[in-house]
């Protein structure tokens, strides 16, 4: 009787085995993708340790198991993890996706889930169909603006490619389930200035922000701009940027010459990332140096672009968010990991383009984020002997009429103003970014030099320079 109870348990649990392997059989972009576990019966053939008088061979999942009247019955159960929810897409592929192996990313569970990338750009179309079921609260740091809904299009184009949901229609994203964080701080033009940008850098960084992408450029090195990359980047937070668009001296964005860097990419606590073309060749525009980090695909690429709408862009800035996406990848895989190791994993397993190793050109190479998110166990990066490059001298575009102004501790704006006989109903305190301790200083347009050279010779004065203007790539 109880050999018979046994062999009847034993084909119940076969059978609803057999039930389960075939209910999370999925078929997803034209292949079998398993979701949730799959129950893997080792070994194939079940030996049975006292003989029997009867071997029954029934096949469950194309592995065959043995049965006899046996007591005893040695079923070992592996479990293979996969998604929880088969993840089965039908948007096109545009070939950015393709070029970085993302399909192939996506099978092992982690799509970007539970990690918030922040976009500080010129905002995000916040009731985009493909980027509405994504976008978690943001803020405006435009002057007059409260909403960080896009008023240009830039940000919305980068936001598409970092997480657009998979809702078989439109694009879909690098990380198509990580939430978007609109932090807008460039204005309706494409355009705004390093104070902004820090102070949307110091915001994110405060509200939850994993990763922070910067598809936008100074050719200005602002001390108050690495503050804020540094204060970022204490907090664990990992930060992606365009790599510039000064690469051809024909183009535009106010390069002054061909290569020259641009901020906050070019600073060492920032991935500064190159653009490549659909053959993993250098975008022309793109900027080749020192703080070139890593390639992204840049060139035509398909995205997201405010008013509901869709477009293909060019530029760094199009080529930052694939790899701010797939740093959400390797982050909802392993929420453990440190930025240092989720950049590991990103550059230890990029495609290498151009000479061996590290170049100018490509950083470590192109991302590829199938080998990225297949690899475990990835040692840190070491920090690699980088300093922000020094640029050529030039005449830096400013905003008028504001200067930023740090202050060593203990020391008033009032003291240093009386000190320098600077009238206080010409130069005042604007607005501060907290954390920073930075102010920003209205002052008469057309003497921010003079007032400046005042402050920098003043005691108590930490740093004082102009207000760059930052714009998109």
């Amino acid at each position: 009787m109880i050999q018979k109870f046994t062999i009847s348990l034993t084909l119940l649990l076969i059978s609803l085995i057999w039930l389960a392997q075939s209910f999370i059989s999925v078929h997803a972009a034209g292949k079998s993708t398993p979701a949730d576990y799959e129950v893997v019966l080792a070994p194939p053939a079940a030996a049975l340790p006292d003989g029997g008088d009867s071997v029954t061979p029934m096949l469950v999942s194309q592995q065959a198991v043995t049965v006899t009247s046996a007591s005893i019955l040695f079923l070992p159960l592996v479990f293979r993890k996969f998604c929880t929810n088969a993840f089965s897409y039908n948007e096109t592929l545009r070939y950015n996706l393709s070029k970085i192996n993302a399909a192939s990313a996506w099978e092992n569970c982690s799509q970007g889930q539970g990690i918030k990338v922040a976009v500080i750009d010129t905002g995000v179309d916040l009731d985009h169909s493909d980027l509405q079921a994504n976008i978690v609260s943001g803020k405006s740091f435009v002057s007059g603006v409260s909403s960080p809904d896009d008023d240009y299009g830039h940000g919305t184009h980068v936001a598409g490619t970092v997480a657009a949901v998979n809702n078989n229609g439109g694009v879909i994203g690098v990380a198509p389930k990580a939430s978007i964080m609109p932090v807008k701080v460039l204005n309706s033009s494409g355009s705004g200035s390093t104070f902004d940008v820090a102070d949307g850098i110091e915001w994110a960084a405060d509200n939850g922000a994993k990763v922070i992408n910067l598809s936008l450029a100074s050719t200005g090195n602002s001390s108050t701009l690495k503050a804020a990359v540094d204060y970022a980047y204490n907090k664990g937070i990992l930060l992606v940027a365009a790599g510039g668009n000064c690469g051809d001296s024909n183009y535009g964005d106010t390069c002054d010459y061909q290569d020259q860097p641009v901020y906050p990419g070019a600073y060492s606590n920032v991935i500064a990332v190159a653009s490549t073309t659909s053959s993993d060749g250098q975008s022309s525009f793109s900027n080749q140096g020192s703080y070139i980090d890593i390639a992204a695909p840049g060139s035509f690429i398909y995205s997201t672009y405010y008013l509901g709408s869709y477009t293909t862009m060019s530029g760094t800035s199009m080529a930052s968010p694939h790899v701010a996406g797939l740093a959400a990848l390797i982050w909802s895989q392993d929420t453990s990991l440190t930025q240092k190791q989720v950049w590991a994993q990103i550059k230890n397993t990029a495609q290498d383009l151009g000479t061996s190793g590290w170049d100018s050109q490509f950083g470590y190479g192109r991302i590829n984020a199938a080998a990225a998110m297949g690899t475990t166990q990835i040692a840190a990066a070491t920090t690699e002997a980088e300093s922000t490059p020094a640029a050529t001298a030039t005449e830096v575009p400013y905003v008028p009429g504001e200067i930023l102004l740090k202050l060593q501790t203990g020391v008033s704006v009032n003291r240093v103003l009386d000190q320098d006989h600077l009238e206080t109903a010409e130069v005042k305190v604007a607005d501060t970014i907290d954390q920073l301790d930075v102010q920003k200083l209205e002052v008469p347009a057309g003497q921010e030099q003079s007032v400046l050279a005042q402050l920098r010779s003043s005691s108590g004065v930490e740093y004082a320079e102009l207000n760059y203007i930052v714009i998109v790539q």
